[in-house]
């Protein structure tokens, strides 16, 4: 075999590893280790390998990038080589356009759009050489990037780092973008939405405020705890003594009823604390998703809501949490009172007492929530520092207001409409 063919078959075959590593660059990024650890749990070896180099992608990547630099500069110096002892210096400029063709179309293009076609199989299927790769190549990467590092540094003073807050958003980022394609239909998009926003959200934010807790006294007598506990119309409901903020337990009207049927003696007989619990207390700042594991933790259903200086702030229930991921839920029977109506002219008419956040929400808004303006009423109050009088008109924050209803010191019905942006 003479020298020139030697050096056409090196150049060949170099071009050839520079289009398999582009191959094994492309399906390591774009490979999912979602799809991966399935395979790994279904006891797929291979899967197991490459879960492993997954968890270092970007030392994974930097290796292929590397070798790949270095096979095509090996590749130009022998084509370069091989083209100047056959056409002199007019050479280098063939060998510059024959590689660029060769390179961008069988190095980079063609092998790039068959990785990304199966990203999972390719990696897979490459899994033992992108290994063989990686045990060679990474020392030099590591050399490499302490020397990139340092540079950095320089520049930047403080390193920055992928936090679970970005791995949220890159969450959110994907969930949106499916929806958009269609992928995922917009009830399944509001419910991984809800689930997300668990971990962002404090209670605070979705509690029933203290002023609106329905609770009763426990010093009235029997008859008329049962009769309040019926008014009510609750499963659970707070029992105060003394003072209204001064929860001692929860009356369990399920177990109240149900004690009460078999009960034969004067009712006022009846041993009230056979159907009440402790009351279960938890910060203002728990998140929703910290909430729902207490929840299930203390087999409760029902949380005080309370401030770092244990004053009780508000009450808190698992349903309240579910339904910030599946939605409101009714039963058919019960009283779903309407707070927001839209009229035909586009105003909405909104009872006093609708929370911020469901506003927020149903409207599109973004009415900055606060801790004594949880809802409408008191956010108006808060913003012009009085009490409005009835059929007075107002704007705040490109939001025009008029109160159509009040009674006392309570805004009963406020009218408002949005301002078109122009």
């Amino acid at each position: 075999m003479s020298i020139i063919e030697l050096e056409i078959i090196s150049i060949v075959v170099l071009i050839i590893i520079a289009g398999l590593i582009s191959c094994f660059e492309t399906s390591i990024t774009a490979s999912s280790r979602a799809k991966i650890h399935r395979l790994e749990t279904e006891g797929d070896k291979r899967a197991k390998r490459l879960e492993h180099l997954l968890k270092n992608r970007e030392k994974v990547v930097s290796v292929m990038l590397l070798a790949n630099n270095a096979i095509s500069i090996i590749a130009s110096a022998l084509t370069t080589k091989f083209l100047l002892d056959i056409f002199g210096e007019i050479g280098v400029l063939y060998s510059t356009v024959f590689l660029t063709i060769i390179v961008i179309i069988f190095g980079e293009i063609l092998p790039k759009t068959i990785a990304l076609q199966a990203p999972e199989k390719c990696a897979l299927l490459f899994c033992g050489a992108i290994e063989f790769l990686y045990k060679i190549f990474a020392p030099i990467v590591a050399i490499i990037q302490k020397i990139v590092d340092f540079a950095i540094g320089i520049f930047q003073s403080k390193k920055i780092t992928k936090t679970n807050e970005s791995e949220l958003e890159e969450i959110r980022d994907t969930v949106d973008l499916k929806a958009k394609e269609g992928t995922i239909f917009k009830y399944d998009k509001d419910l991984l939405d809800g689930v997300l926003d668990l971990s962002d959200t404090e209670i605070s934010e979705i509690m029933v405020h203290r002023k609106e807790i329905e609770s009763i006294n426990r010093d009235l007598k029997i008859a008329e705890i049962l009769k309040k506990a019926i008014d009510i119309g609750y499963t659970r409901i707070p029992i105060w003594q003394g003072d209204k903020e001064n929860i001692i337990s929860i009356l369990n009207v399920r177990k109240l009823l149900k004690a009460l049927y078999f009960y034969k003696d004067d009712i006022e007989k009846f041993n009230l604390d056979s159907v009440l619990t402790p009351p279960f207390f938890s910060p203002n700042s728990n998140t929703l998703r910290s909430q729902l594991f207490s929840f299930r933790k203390q087999k409760r259903r029902l949380a005080l809501v309370i401030d770092e200086y244990g004053s009780l702030q508000g009450l808190v229930t698992l349903e309240d949490i579910l339904e910030e991921i599946v939605g409101e839920i009714k039963e058919q029977d019960e009283n779903n009172e309407i707070n927001i109506i839209k009229t035909k002219s586009g105003i909405y008419k909104i009872a006093g007492k609708t929370l911020i956040r469901d506003l927020n929400k149903k409207l599109d808004l973004d009415i900055e929530e606060q801790e004594e303006a949880y809802n409408i009423s008191a956010y108006i109050i808060n913003h012009l520092g009085r009490i409005p009088e009835e059929k007075e008109s107002f704007i705040i924050d490109k939001l025009s207001f008029e109160i159509l209803r009040k009674k006392s010191n309570d805004l009963l019905l406020i009218k408002l409409k949005k301002h078109r942006e122009k």
